[in-house]
């Protein structure tokens, strides 16, 4: 329900831009009557984020009812993922100071991520070791903490401490006092953290003490927003140390960049978001021009992409998978699920035809009772030649013309048809059209296993 003092006060276009906001990632900005920015804020989802704001009940006398009063136009800026959001965020906190992002912190000072070093004794030599932690302004202020390098300061605790544990997971980093280093350096026995991966433990005789530091550095250059050259620096340095039989070196880094697989793909800097806050819509753009200018079956922008997986253990518990991009993004209120019910034993393409043919009857049905979903502009299927084939028959036999790809995981092919003869196209791993095809594919992937591994959990229970 609408706040009712909101609503006399502010215009209906607001709202209803409020109502249109997409469930994705990204950053809101408030601005008052005189366009001046008075709140910045990161969502996990803009829609609910924003919404709770508006169609919410909010108690009279606090921050937040203040603030709700004070805005009179919004702005937002779609994000790539939450940890993009976040570091956006703080980026444009910095630049433009909004009066209600100061007025709602409580009485701590912002925090700052910062990087420290550290003389310690290791096997009986003085050795400078950095750690990582977090600080607030006034450990920087009395000189308690003195910084390396610093990074912030970020508007929310849980901004900060986001950040930190996402980044601890690619880049394990110490936290400990030179007293709790000594102590396990005698025990030879790392913490809790360097136990769960959270820290590479370099107060073991064992840990290469150099190898710590460069990823120290690469935390600073992943905090700096130097992913792009980080990760391509990082291959180099692979490549080298296999080249000159540091084997095991070379396993760190080739292990690194299995972690930050997702950096690769998509991650974007603050930097850019500023320089083009439509980028996100760009890039979707850029990846549906790249299908049509690419597969000679697709002549039009695709509007709803449908893609679809197979997933059973020896014919057990199959089940088949749709999911959907809608004008480029994933829809999940669109996808759906099928559990096989002609197949028991192993037949992907059986299983396949089953599925398909369900799906597209349901269009063609004309029983008033049944949801059309609409008919895809793009069918994609994960697999090559045999799936392909095996869903053109089905096409063929319900008299439908529907652009048809599969990608083969092997090498990432795509595969259609062509005046009725199979056709295969290598695109380059850069493409944004074959990214988006990926991406489909993962999820249908992922959203098969997950109804497959369900059905098999109630059958066992």
């Amino acid at each position: 329900m609408l706040n009712s003092n909101y609503m006399a006060q502010h215009s209906e276009n607001l709202i209803n831009q409020v109502k249109a906001l997409p469930n994705v990632p990204g950053v809101y900005i408030y601005k008052n009557a005189k366009k001046q920015i008075i709140y910045i804020g990161k969502a996990k989802n803009l829609k609910k984020r924003v919404g709770s704001y508006f169609f919410t009940k909010l108690e009279l006398g606090t921050k937040t009812y203040a603030l709700v009063q004070n805005i009179c136009s919004m702005e937002y800026i779609e994000a790539l993922s939450e940890l993009e959001a976040l570091i956006l965020e703080a980026s444009l906190i910095k630049t433009h100071k909004p009066k209600y992002n100061v007025a709602q912190k409580d009485d701590k000072s912002y925090l700052y991520i910062v990087i420290v070093s550290e003389k310690l004794t290791k096997n009986n030599k003085i050795i400078t070791l950095p750690k990582v932690l977090l600080a607030r302004q006034k450990d920087l202020d009395d000189g308690t903490i003195k910084p390396q390098a610093l990074f912030g300061p970020y508007p929310h605790g849980d901004t900060a401490k986001y950040m930190l544990r996402y980044i601890r997971k690619l880049l394990p980093f110490r936290d400990c006092s030179p007293s709790k280093f000594s102590k396990h350096q005698k025990l030879n026995s790392p913490c809790l953290y360097g136990h769960i991966g959270l820290c590479q433990a370099p107060c073991l005789n064992d840990v290469d003490v150099d190898l710590y530091k460069k990823d120290i550095k690469s935390i600073k250059r992943l905090l700096s927003g130097d992913s792009v050259k980080l990760l391509n620096d990082m291959e180099k340095s692979m490549q080298q140390a296999s080249k000159e039989k540091r084997y095991e070196e070379a396993a760190h880094y080739r292990d690194l960049l299995k972690k930050f697989a997702y950096l690769r793909k998509s991650f974007k800097t603050a930097d850019s978001y500023v320089e083009n806050p439509y980028l996100v819509e760009d890039l979707i753009t850029e990846s549906l021009e790249e299908l049509v200018n690419n597969i000679p079956n697709l002549n039009d922008l695709p509007n709803r992409i449908e893609c679809y997986d197979i997933s059973n253990i020896s014919g057990t518990d199959a089940v088949g998978s749709m999911v959907v991009a809608t004008g480029g993004r994933l829809d999940k209120s669109s996808y759906r699920r099928f559990k096989i019910n002609s197949k028991n034993t192993p037949d992907d393409f059986g299983m396949l035809r089953e599925v398909l043919t369900r799906r597209l009857k349901r269009e063609l049905t004309t029983s008033s009772n049944v949801k059309k979903w609409g008919f895809p502009d793009l069918l994609v299927i994960d697999g090559g030649k045999g799936q392909v084939s095996t869903v053109k028959s089905v096409l063929d036999e319900l008299h439908l013309e529907i652009p048809l790809i599969g990608l083969a995981k092997r090498y990432e092919t795509i595969v259609y048809f062509e005046q009725e003869e199979l056709c295969e196209l290598v695109l380059s791993k850069r493409n944004a059209g074959l990214k988006l095809l990926q991406k489909l594919r993962d999820e249908a992937h992922r959203f098969a296993q997950a109804y497959h591994h369900k059905l098999r959990l109630q059958r066992i229970n």
